[in-house]
């Protein structure tokens, strides 16, 4: 008996991404623009059918309440304007230029571990009297892997380390 309790914990622990992780490097570039607003960024993961399980990130101006939080777009449409308490973990003040290194669990808004298979990491900036940037990008957890995402504007190289 004892043996058939291991065995179906086993199974059913066996579908899930044992202790994997994402570790995000976000680099928020310097601009020599004038006036000068930190960008409001969010950084959040969709399952496979485009569906948001999780938000790593959300940085914005906390005296603000969620007054501009409507320019990240994608993030609103997908997670902000249904989120509830649960973010509010992950919400913080915008940050200075410069790298900020991210991690994630591997685990839902509840706290749940999710299953392996493929994921989508999206990673999203605004900024006042500036411009907006978009990354999505694919990875599998529970497959290490290496992946880099190019400069644009309001973001600058993004380096992701799934494990």
């Amino acid at each position: 008996m004892k043996y058939a309790a291991l065995v179906l914990a086993a199974t059913l622990i066996g579908g899930y991404a044992d202790a994997a992780q994402l570790e995000i490097t976000l680099n928020q570039p310097a601009l020599d623009v004038q006036p000068y607003h930190r960008p409001y960024i969010a950084v959040w993961v969709e399952d496979s059918q485009r569906n948001a399980v999780a938000t790593i990130a959300l940085w914005k101006q906390l005296e603000e309440g969620d007054k501009w939080l409507k320019d990240l777009r994608q993030y609103w449409r997908k997670v902000g304007r249904n989120a509830g308490s649960e973010i509010d973990a992950v919400t913080g003040a915008t940050r200075r230029p410069g790298d900020h290194l991210l991690h994630w669990d591997g685990k839902d808004s509840q706290g749940k571990p999710l299953p392996a298979g493929e994921y989508l990491l999206n990673v999203e900036a605004s900024r006042e009297e500036g411009g907006r940037d978009y990354h999505r990008v694919a990875f599998e957890l529970g497959k290490q892997g290496q992946i880099n995402l190019p400069a644009k504007i309001e973001l600058g190289p993004i380096q992701i380390s799934v494990k």
